[in-house]
Protein backbone atom coordinates (compact mmCIF):
# COMPACT_ATOMS: atom_id res chain seq x y z
CA UNK A 1 0.00 0.00 0.00
CA UNK A 2 3.00 2.34 0.59
CA UNK A 3 4.62 1.86 -2.79
CA UNK A 4 6.42 4.84 -4.35
CA UNK A 5 4.84 6.17 -7.53
CA UNK A 6 7.00 7.98 -10.09
CA UNK A 7 5.45 10.40 -12.57
CA UNK A 8 7.24 11.48 -15.74
CA UNK A 9 6.09 14.64 -17.46
CA UNK A 10 7.02 15.65 -21.00
CA UNK A 11 6.74 19.42 -21.09
CA UNK A 12 6.46 21.33 -24.35
CA UNK A 13 8.52 24.47 -23.90
CA UNK A 14 7.82 25.95 -27.32
CA UNK A 15 9.75 28.85 -28.82
CA UNK A 16 9.52 31.61 -26.25
CA UNK A 17 11.62 34.19 -28.12
CA UNK A 18 10.63 34.56 -31.74
CA UNK A 19 11.56 36.46 -34.88
CA UNK A 20 11.58 39.94 -33.35
CA UNK A 21 14.50 39.08 -31.06
CA UNK A 22 16.27 37.31 -33.95
CA UNK A 23 15.91 40.49 -36.02
CA UNK A 24 17.20 42.47 -33.04
CA UNK A 25 20.37 40.38 -32.82
CA UNK A 26 20.93 40.50 -36.58
CA UNK A 27 20.48 44.27 -36.86
CA UNK A 28 22.99 44.88 -34.08
CA UNK A 29 25.55 42.69 -35.87
CA UNK A 30 24.70 44.51 -39.12
CA UNK A 31 25.24 47.97 -37.59
CA UNK A 32 28.46 47.12 -35.83
CA UNK A 33 29.83 45.14 -38.76
CA UNK A 34 29.11 48.06 -41.09
CA UNK A 35 30.99 50.47 -38.82
CA UNK A 36 33.96 48.12 -38.37
CA UNK A 37 34.33 47.53 -42.13
CA UNK A 38 33.96 51.25 -42.92
CA UNK A 39 36.42 52.43 -40.28
CA UNK A 40 39.07 49.77 -40.87
CA UNK A 41 38.87 50.54 -44.59
CA UNK A 42 39.52 54.21 -43.77
CA UNK A 43 42.63 53.18 -41.86
CA UNK A 44 43.75 51.36 -45.00
CA UNK A 45 42.93 54.03 -47.62
CA UNK A 46 43.39 57.29 -45.63
CA UNK A 47 42.25 59.46 -48.54
CA UNK A 48 39.74 62.30 -48.58
CA UNK A 49 37.85 60.56 -51.40
CA UNK A 50 36.94 57.82 -48.93
CA UNK A 51 35.37 60.26 -46.44
CA UNK A 52 31.80 59.94 -47.85
CA UNK A 53 31.85 56.17 -47.33
CA UNK A 54 33.16 56.58 -43.78
CA UNK A 55 30.29 58.97 -43.09
CA UNK A 56 27.81 56.42 -44.45
CA UNK A 57 29.43 53.64 -42.40
CA UNK A 58 29.23 55.68 -39.20
CA UNK A 59 25.91 57.52 -39.36
CA UNK A 60 23.80 54.70 -40.81
CA UNK A 61 24.76 52.30 -37.96
CA UNK A 62 23.64 55.05 -35.58
CA UNK A 63 20.26 55.11 -37.35
CA UNK A 64 20.01 51.31 -37.09
CA UNK A 65 20.81 51.23 -33.37
CA UNK A 66 18.35 54.07 -32.78
CA UNK A 67 15.56 51.98 -34.38
CA UNK A 68 16.61 48.58 -33.02
CA UNK A 69 14.88 49.07 -29.61
CA UNK A 70 11.57 48.99 -31.50
CA UNK A 71 11.97 45.21 -31.80
CA UNK A 72 12.46 44.78 -28.06
CA UNK A 73 9.63 47.15 -27.19
CA UNK A 74 7.28 45.35 -29.60
CA UNK A 75 8.22 41.96 -28.10
CA UNK A 76 7.83 42.96 -24.45
CA UNK A 77 4.64 42.18 -22.61
CA UNK A 78 4.85 45.60 -20.94
CA UNK A 79 6.72 47.85 -23.38
CA UNK A 80 6.23 50.86 -21.12
CA UNK A 81 8.69 49.30 -18.66
CA UNK A 82 11.67 49.05 -21.00
CA UNK A 83 13.51 51.86 -19.19
CA UNK A 84 13.80 49.74 -16.01
CA UNK A 85 16.74 47.93 -17.63
CA UNK A 86 18.88 51.02 -17.07
CA UNK A 87 18.61 51.07 -13.28
CA UNK A 88 17.70 47.44 -12.39
CA UNK A 89 21.24 46.31 -13.19
CA UNK A 90 22.79 43.03 -12.07
CA UNK A 91 26.39 42.16 -12.83
CA UNK A 92 25.61 38.45 -13.53
CA UNK A 93 23.10 39.25 -16.28
CA UNK A 94 24.51 39.45 -19.84
CA UNK A 95 21.47 41.47 -20.93
CA UNK A 96 22.33 44.13 -18.33
CA UNK A 97 25.73 44.64 -19.94
CA UNK A 98 24.15 44.79 -23.38
CA UNK A 99 21.88 47.69 -22.43
CA UNK A 100 24.91 49.85 -21.68
CA UNK A 101 27.16 48.53 -24.46
CA UNK A 102 24.59 49.16 -27.19
CA UNK A 103 23.66 52.56 -25.73
CA UNK A 104 27.30 53.67 -25.50
CA UNK A 105 27.89 52.27 -28.98
CA UNK A 106 25.10 54.45 -30.36
CA UNK A 107 26.37 57.55 -28.52
CA UNK A 108 29.93 57.04 -29.78
CA UNK A 109 28.63 56.62 -33.36
CA UNK A 110 26.71 59.88 -33.05
CA UNK A 111 29.73 61.82 -31.76
CA UNK A 112 32.07 60.32 -34.35
CA UNK A 113 29.58 61.12 -37.13
CA UNK A 114 29.30 64.69 -35.82
CA UNK A 115 33.06 65.17 -36.15
CA UNK A 116 33.00 63.72 -39.68
CA UNK A 117 30.22 66.06 -40.82
CA UNK A 118 31.30 69.13 -38.86
CA UNK A 119 33.70 70.79 -41.38
CA UNK A 120 31.11 70.61 -44.17
CA UNK A 121 28.35 71.70 -41.79
CA UNK A 122 30.35 74.82 -40.85
CA UNK A 123 30.87 75.53 -44.55
CA UNK A 124 27.13 75.26 -45.17
CA UNK A 125 26.36 77.40 -42.12
CA UNK A 126 28.32 80.28 -43.70
CA UNK A 127 26.27 80.20 -46.91
CA UNK A 128 22.87 81.76 -47.36
CA UNK A 129 20.12 79.24 -47.93
CA UNK A 130 16.86 77.75 -46.60
CA UNK A 131 18.76 75.33 -44.28
CA UNK A 132 21.38 77.75 -43.01
CA UNK A 133 19.65 78.04 -39.63
CA UNK A 134 19.61 74.25 -39.29
CA UNK A 135 23.32 74.02 -40.09
CA UNK A 136 24.16 76.76 -37.59
CA UNK A 137 22.14 74.89 -34.97
CA UNK A 138 23.96 71.64 -35.82
CA UNK A 139 27.33 73.25 -35.07
CA UNK A 140 25.96 75.02 -31.97
CA UNK A 141 26.34 78.39 -33.72
CA UNK A 142 30.15 78.02 -33.60
CA UNK A 143 31.09 78.96 -37.15
CA UNK A 144 34.87 78.70 -37.21
CA UNK A 145 37.18 80.49 -39.60
CA UNK A 146 39.25 78.76 -42.26
CA UNK A 147 38.43 76.39 -45.08
CA UNK A 148 37.16 72.84 -44.71
CA UNK A 149 40.58 71.23 -44.72
CA UNK A 150 41.86 73.59 -42.01
CA UNK A 151 38.85 72.88 -39.80
CA UNK A 152 39.30 69.14 -40.30
CA UNK A 153 42.99 69.40 -39.39
CA UNK A 154 42.17 71.31 -36.18
CA UNK A 155 39.65 68.71 -35.03
CA UNK A 156 41.56 65.65 -36.25
CA UNK A 157 42.68 64.63 -32.77
CA UNK A 158 39.14 64.64 -31.38
CA UNK A 159 37.72 62.91 -34.45
CA UNK A 160 40.31 60.12 -34.32
CA UNK A 161 39.69 59.67 -30.58
CA UNK A 162 35.97 59.11 -31.07
CA UNK A 163 36.66 56.91 -34.08
CA UNK A 164 38.72 54.66 -31.81
CA UNK A 165 36.08 54.71 -29.07
CA UNK A 166 33.29 53.81 -31.51
CA UNK A 167 35.43 51.03 -33.01
CA UNK A 168 36.05 49.62 -29.52
CA UNK A 169 32.32 49.55 -28.73
CA UNK A 170 31.62 47.92 -32.11
CA UNK A 171 33.90 45.02 -31.21
CA UNK A 172 32.43 44.86 -27.70
CA UNK A 173 28.93 44.77 -29.19
CA UNK A 174 29.70 41.74 -31.37
CA UNK A 175 31.41 40.01 -28.44
CA UNK A 176 28.35 40.76 -26.31
CA UNK A 177 26.02 39.08 -28.83
CA UNK A 178 28.11 35.90 -28.75
CA UNK A 179 28.37 35.89 -24.95
CA UNK A 180 24.64 36.60 -24.63
CA UNK A 181 23.67 33.37 -26.39
CA UNK A 182 26.52 31.26 -25.04
CA UNK A 183 25.49 32.12 -21.46
CA UNK A 184 22.35 29.94 -21.82
CA UNK A 185 23.75 26.69 -20.42
CA UNK A 186 20.54 24.78 -21.07
CA UNK A 187 20.70 25.40 -24.82
CA UNK A 188 23.24 23.11 -26.45
CA UNK A 189 23.19 24.98 -29.74
CA UNK A 190 24.02 28.30 -28.06
CA UNK A 191 26.35 27.23 -25.25
CA UNK A 192 29.56 27.47 -27.26
CA UNK A 193 32.48 29.89 -27.42
CA UNK A 194 32.15 29.78 -31.22
CA UNK A 195 29.09 32.04 -30.91
CA UNK A 196 31.37 35.07 -30.67
CA UNK A 197 33.13 34.19 -33.93
CA UNK A 198 29.80 33.44 -35.63
CA UNK A 199 28.57 36.96 -34.90
CA UNK A 200 31.88 38.42 -36.05
CA UNK A 201 31.45 36.58 -39.36
CA UNK A 202 27.85 37.81 -39.60
CA UNK A 203 29.04 41.37 -38.94
CA UNK A 204 31.79 41.21 -41.57
CA UNK A 205 29.50 39.74 -44.25
CA UNK A 206 26.43 41.87 -43.61
CA UNK A 207 28.50 45.01 -42.95
CA UNK A 208 30.43 44.92 -46.22
CA UNK A 209 27.28 43.92 -48.12
CA UNK A 210 25.25 46.72 -46.52
CA UNK A 211 27.87 49.34 -47.42
CA UNK A 212 27.86 48.14 -51.03
CA UNK A 213 24.06 48.17 -51.28
CA UNK A 214 23.58 51.44 -49.42
CA UNK A 215 26.15 53.37 -51.46
CA UNK A 216 24.88 52.03 -54.80
CA UNK A 217 21.32 52.94 -53.78
CA UNK A 218 22.43 56.43 -52.77
CA UNK A 219 24.29 56.95 -56.07
CA UNK A 220 21.27 55.78 -58.06
CA UNK A 221 18.75 58.08 -56.36
CA UNK A 222 20.74 61.24 -55.68
CA UNK A 223 23.38 63.17 -57.57
CA UNK A 224 27.00 62.35 -56.85
CA UNK A 225 29.82 64.35 -58.51
CA UNK A 226 31.50 62.36 -61.32
CA UNK A 227 34.96 62.24 -59.72
CA UNK A 228 33.56 61.16 -56.36
CA UNK A 229 31.34 58.61 -58.08
CA UNK A 230 34.30 57.04 -59.88
CA UNK A 231 36.29 56.79 -56.66
CA UNK A 232 33.38 55.31 -54.74
CA UNK A 233 32.84 52.70 -57.46
CA UNK A 234 36.47 51.66 -57.03
CA UNK A 235 36.12 51.38 -53.27
CA UNK A 236 32.89 49.40 -53.60
CA UNK A 237 34.55 46.96 -56.02
CA UNK A 238 37.22 46.38 -53.38
CA UNK A 239 34.52 45.95 -50.74
CA UNK A 240 33.42 43.03 -52.90
CA UNK A 241 36.77 41.41 -52.10
CA UNK A 242 36.12 41.91 -48.38
CA UNK A 243 32.68 40.36 -48.83
CA UNK A 244 34.13 37.39 -50.71
CA UNK A 245 36.64 36.53 -48.00
CA UNK A 246 34.12 37.26 -45.23
CA UNK A 247 31.86 34.61 -46.80
CA UNK A 248 34.74 32.14 -46.77
CA UNK A 249 35.39 32.98 -43.12
CA UNK A 250 31.71 32.50 -42.26
CA UNK A 251 31.70 29.08 -43.95
CA UNK A 252 34.86 28.13 -42.02
CA UNK A 253 33.42 29.24 -38.68
CA UNK A 254 30.24 27.21 -39.23
CA UNK A 255 32.30 24.18 -40.25
CA UNK A 256 34.21 24.38 -36.95
CA UNK A 257 30.93 24.94 -35.11
CA UNK A 258 29.35 21.80 -36.54
CA UNK A 259 32.49 19.75 -35.85
CA UNK A 260 32.42 20.86 -32.21
CA UNK A 261 28.74 19.95 -31.94
CA UNK A 262 29.64 16.36 -32.84
CA UNK A 263 31.79 16.20 -29.69
CA UNK A 264 29.09 17.63 -27.40
CA UNK A 265 27.23 14.38 -26.90
CA UNK A 266 23.79 13.45 -28.12
CA UNK A 267 22.55 17.01 -27.59
CA UNK A 268 25.18 18.43 -29.95
CA UNK A 269 24.44 15.86 -32.64
CA UNK A 270 20.74 16.62 -32.28
CA UNK A 271 21.56 20.34 -32.66
CA UNK A 272 23.28 19.58 -35.97
CA UNK A 273 20.18 17.77 -37.17
CA UNK A 274 18.16 20.93 -36.62
CA UNK A 275 20.19 22.45 -39.47
CA UNK A 276 20.80 19.42 -41.69
CA UNK A 277 17.55 17.42 -41.64
CA UNK A 278 15.42 18.96 -38.90
CA UNK A 279 12.90 21.79 -38.70
CA UNK A 280 15.34 24.46 -39.97
CA UNK A 281 16.82 22.36 -42.80
CA UNK A 282 15.15 24.23 -45.67
CA UNK A 283 16.03 27.64 -44.24
CA UNK A 284 19.60 26.48 -43.68
CA UNK A 285 20.32 24.84 -47.05
CA UNK A 286 18.35 27.23 -49.26
CA UNK A 287 18.55 30.66 -47.64
CA UNK A 288 21.73 30.45 -45.56
CA UNK A 289 23.94 28.23 -47.73
CA UNK A 290 22.69 28.52 -51.33
CA UNK A 291 21.52 32.14 -51.35
CA UNK A 292 23.61 33.54 -48.48
CA UNK A 293 26.98 31.87 -49.15
CA UNK A 294 27.31 30.22 -52.56
CA UNK A 295 25.49 32.84 -54.66
CA UNK A 296 27.27 36.00 -53.39
CA UNK A 297 30.65 34.22 -53.39
CA UNK A 298 30.17 33.23 -57.04
CA UNK A 299 29.04 36.76 -57.98
CA UNK A 300 32.01 38.39 -56.20
CA UNK A 301 34.60 35.95 -57.54
CA UNK A 302 35.86 38.04 -60.47
CA UNK A 303 36.77 41.71 -60.75
CA UNK A 304 34.41 42.49 -63.66
CA UNK A 305 31.49 41.11 -61.67
CA UNK A 306 32.43 43.14 -58.60
CA UNK A 307 32.55 46.30 -60.74
CA UNK A 308 29.07 45.66 -62.13
CA UNK A 309 26.53 47.63 -60.09
CA UNK A 310 23.60 45.22 -60.61
CA UNK A 311 25.66 42.11 -59.88
CA UNK A 312 27.23 43.59 -56.74
CA UNK A 313 23.82 44.71 -55.45
CA UNK A 314 22.37 41.21 -55.98
CA UNK A 315 25.37 39.72 -54.15
CA UNK A 316 24.95 42.23 -51.31
CA UNK A 317 21.24 41.48 -50.87
CA UNK A 318 21.92 37.73 -51.01
CA UNK A 319 24.67 37.97 -48.37
CA UNK A 320 22.40 40.00 -46.07
CA UNK A 321 19.57 37.49 -46.50
CA UNK A 322 22.01 34.69 -45.69
CA UNK A 323 23.26 36.30 -42.48
CA UNK A 324 19.70 37.12 -41.43
CA UNK A 325 18.60 33.51 -41.82
CA UNK A 326 21.84 32.35 -40.21
CA UNK A 327 20.99 34.38 -37.13
CA UNK A 328 17.36 33.21 -37.22
CA UNK A 329 18.36 29.55 -37.65
CA UNK A 330 20.66 29.64 -34.62
CA UNK A 331 18.31 31.66 -32.44
CA UNK A 332 15.04 29.91 -33.34
CA UNK A 333 16.65 26.51 -33.91
CA UNK A 334 18.27 26.59 -30.49
CA UNK A 335 14.81 26.81 -28.93
CA UNK A 336 13.45 23.94 -31.03
CA UNK A 337 15.69 21.36 -29.36
CA UNK A 338 13.55 19.24 -26.99
CA UNK A 339 14.54 19.62 -23.35
CA UNK A 340 12.13 17.20 -21.60
CA UNK A 341 10.54 15.34 -24.53
CA UNK A 342 11.44 13.57 -27.76
CA UNK A 343 9.74 15.92 -30.20
CA UNK A 344 10.90 19.12 -31.85
CA UNK A 345 9.52 22.22 -30.21
CA UNK A 346 7.00 24.01 -32.38
CA UNK A 347 7.18 27.56 -33.73
CA UNK A 348 3.97 29.23 -34.75
CA UNK A 349 4.25 31.19 -38.03
CA UNK A 350 4.92 34.87 -37.40
CA UNK A 351 4.35 36.62 -40.74
CA UNK A 352 3.41 39.84 -38.99
CA UNK A 353 6.70 40.00 -37.10
CA UNK A 354 8.75 39.20 -40.18
CA UNK A 355 6.85 41.93 -42.03
CA UNK A 356 7.63 44.30 -39.16
CA UNK A 357 11.33 43.58 -39.64
CA UNK A 358 11.19 44.14 -43.39
CA UNK A 359 9.25 47.40 -42.97
CA UNK A 360 11.81 48.60 -40.42
CA UNK A 361 14.64 47.85 -42.87
CA UNK A 362 12.86 49.86 -45.56
CA UNK A 363 12.37 52.67 -43.03
CA UNK A 364 16.12 52.67 -42.34
CA UNK A 365 16.86 53.12 -46.04
CA UNK A 366 14.29 55.94 -46.27
CA UNK A 367 15.72 57.73 -43.23
CA UNK A 368 19.21 57.45 -44.70
CA UNK A 369 18.12 58.93 -48.04
CA UNK A 370 16.32 61.77 -46.26
CA UNK A 371 19.44 62.56 -44.24
CA UNK A 372 21.49 62.42 -47.44
CA UNK A 373 19.42 65.27 -48.86
CA UNK A 374 20.20 67.36 -45.76
CA UNK A 375 23.60 66.33 -44.42
CA UNK A 376 26.78 66.92 -46.51
CA UNK A 377 27.92 63.34 -47.12
CA UNK A 378 29.94 64.19 -50.24
CA UNK A 379 33.17 66.17 -50.04
CA UNK A 380 32.39 69.81 -50.75
CA UNK A 381 35.96 70.35 -51.95
CA UNK A 382 35.34 67.81 -54.72
CA UNK A 383 32.07 69.44 -55.69
CA UNK A 384 33.70 72.88 -55.90
CA UNK A 385 36.54 71.48 -58.01
CA UNK A 386 34.09 69.95 -60.45
CA UNK A 387 31.89 73.05 -60.64
CA UNK A 388 34.86 75.28 -61.36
Amino acid sequence: MNENIQYIYFIQHGVALGYLIAWYLWLISLAEGTHIVAHLSWLYYRTEDYRPLEKVGTFQPFIILALVPLFLVADLGHPERFYTMFYNWHWTSPVAYGVYIITLCMISYAIHAYYLFRPELIHRARQEGPLQGLYRLAVFNQVESGDIREIRDRQERGERFWAGVSLLFSFLGLIYLGILLSSFKGRVMWHSSVMVFIFFSFGACSGSAFLILLTHLKNALVHTPPKALAEQQRYLAEFGIILKYALVAQAGVFFIYFVLLQYTGIGGRLASKVFFTGPRAFQFWFFQVAIGLILPFALMLYKKMRENVVVSCIAAVAAMVGTLFGCVNIFIGGQMLPMTSFRWEHLEPEPGRMTFGIITMVLMFVVFLVTYKILPYENIEVQEGVSS
